[in-house]
Parts: C-alpha cells; sequence; structure tokens
C-alpha cells in the first residue's frame, strides 16, 4: 500500500514552514476526530453520515497524494452509501496510516 507523501504541502507552502505548521496542527486535529466520528456513525450503523465522514478523510488522503487509496475512499464512500461495508478494513488501514505519519512528520 502506498505511503503519505508531503509533497503537495512542500510545493503548496514554497518553502514557508510556518504555514507548513498551520496546516500539520489542523490535519492532526482534524483527522482524528472525523476518524472517531466514522467508528461512531459505522458502530451505530448510521452509513450515510459514515458516507459524509468519508468524504471529507478523502480530501485529507488526497492532500498526502495517495491516488490509489483516494479511489478506494471513493468506492467506501458509495459502497456506504448502498449501506455495504464492503472497502471498511481497507479504508480504516488508509486511515491508521496517515494517523502514524503525521506524529512522526511533525516537529
Amino acid at each position: 500500500m502506498e505511503k503519505p507523501s508531503l509533497t503537495y504541502l512542500k510545493e503548496l507552502s514554497n518553502g514557508n514552514s510556518t504555514f507548513e505548521m498551520k496546516i500539520f496542527k489542523i490535519l492532526i486535529e482534524e483527522l482524528p476526530e472525523e476518524y472517531n466520528a466514522y467508528q461512531n456513525a459505522i458502530r451505530t450503523k448510521n452509513f450515510y453520515w459514515a458516507a459524509d465522514i468519508v468524504h471529507k478523510i478523502k480530501q485529507k488522503v488526497a492532500f498526502f497524494q495517495m491516488h490509489a487509496s483516494v479511489s478506494i475512499s471513493e468506492e467506501h464512500e458509495s459502497s456506504l452509501r448502498s449501506g455495504k461495508l464492503k472497502y471498511q478494513s481497507d479504508f480504516q488501514e488508509i486511515v491508521t496510516k496517515i494517523l502514524k505519519f503525521l506524529p512522526e512528520h511533525y516537529d
């Protein structure tokens, strides 16, 4: 499975480390909250709500240049809207990988 990349952030910041840290802080705060909400939605079988959360998280996956993972996230979002959990374990693996990556790269 692919790894998160900081390429887009580096391009976007144009070397501005203050900007990079602001973006990282937002990601470190938002992603765990969104993932917890996702898990709650799955636990309560509210798949439409879960799909909405996956849509938000998918944007963060794209931010880390994880193109194949974006496709899996899209499939998972669509599957959830049909009440199916076909891609749940793949999606959880993607988010877990990003959650582990963030603190390792946050100064």
